[in-house]
């Protein structure tokens, strides 16, 4: 189990947790939430841009303009 799956389980835990307590207490008990749910979305924003390395290499080239290593060289052939 990842790290995230962890924070994931221990978000869901605490909620109920939450809505179980007494109402004097529910107030510090949202900011942790607040700030576990701040945390999880941190991490699943940068499991999203990590991606495959295979997809940023295709990405590069597309923004080059093709499928070339250096812009304006045809592919394959002789010069």
């Amino acid at each position: 189990m990842s790290r995230l799956d962890d924070l994931k389980l221990a978000r869901d835990l605490m909620w109920e947790s939450i809505s179980e307590a007494d109402p004097d207490k529910r107030a510090p008990l949202m900011n942790q939430w607040r700030a576990l749910e701040s945390t999880i979305a941190e991490l699943e924003s940068k499991s999203e841009k990590a991606g495959d390395p295979v997809d940023e290499i295709a990405a590069r080239r597309s923004a080059r303009g093709g499928s070339t290593a250096r812009p304006g060289r045809a592919s394959g052939g002789a010069g």
